[in-house]
């Protein structure tokens, strides 16, 4: 019984040996190289990410508040003005979150049915229409908060490490003014709050 047991195990190795082992290939020099493009080939030049659905219709979209870490919800008002209330019930502080691609957003006052938008000196202003100055870099940091960062002007402000211009609010309910932020300060902090309904 026991010449028994070992054969099989024996025939049952050899079989899982040889099914579990590819066959061996010989690969040409030409796997190895990559063949250059010639000049009759046409190359897919890197597209602009505004040229392709930023400026376009958004993917998604839905209707928060913005509860920043000093105690203020982000207010876009009818008048054209950006500050901070406390008020939770002011409709100016709904805002609809328009999704233009991976973690890129637009910000656009419901009420006001304009748009938060940020110029190379990181002033934040109200736009009626959309323009590529309106888009935003929306980053979860690891205390789950959001940022929201320019994205035009990413990497021009030099008065911070990450170069960014961030929206942010005082502690008085005032916009920060872009290049005076940075990504360590809680003025930037966001909590997205889903509209209740």
């Amino acid at each position: 019984m026991l010449e028994w047991v070992t054969c099989v195990a024996i025939v049952c190795l050899l079989i899982c040996s040889s099914v579990a082992l590819p066959s061996k290939q010989v690969a040409s020099k030409r796997d190895f190289y990559q063949t250059p493009v010639t000049t009759n080939q046409s190359v897919p030049k890197s597209t602009s990410l505004h040229k392709v659905s930023i400026l376009g219709v958004p993917t998604n979209t839905r209707v928060v508040r913005l509860f920043n870490k000093n105690g203020f919800f982000l207010k876009i008002s009818t008048a054209g003005k950006l500050r901070g209330t406390r008020s939770f019930h002011d409709p100016n502080t709904l805002i609809e979150m328009e999704s233009m691609g991976t973690s890129i957003v637009r910000l656009k006052g419901v009420e006001s049915n304009s748009y938060l938008c940020m110029d190379d000196e990181g002033i934040c202003r109200v736009m009626v229409q959309p323009t590529d100055e309106c888009l935003f870099k929306e980053k979860l940091g690891a205390n789950h908060f959001h940022t929201y960062a320019s994205l035009k002007y990413s990497g021009k402000n030099t008065g911070n490490i990450t170069h960014e211009f961030y929206i942010a609010i005082k502690k008085n309910g005032k916009l920060k003014h872009g290049a005076n932020t940075a990504a360590i300060q809680k003025s930037v902090d966001f909590m997205v709050v889903p509209k209740i309904k």
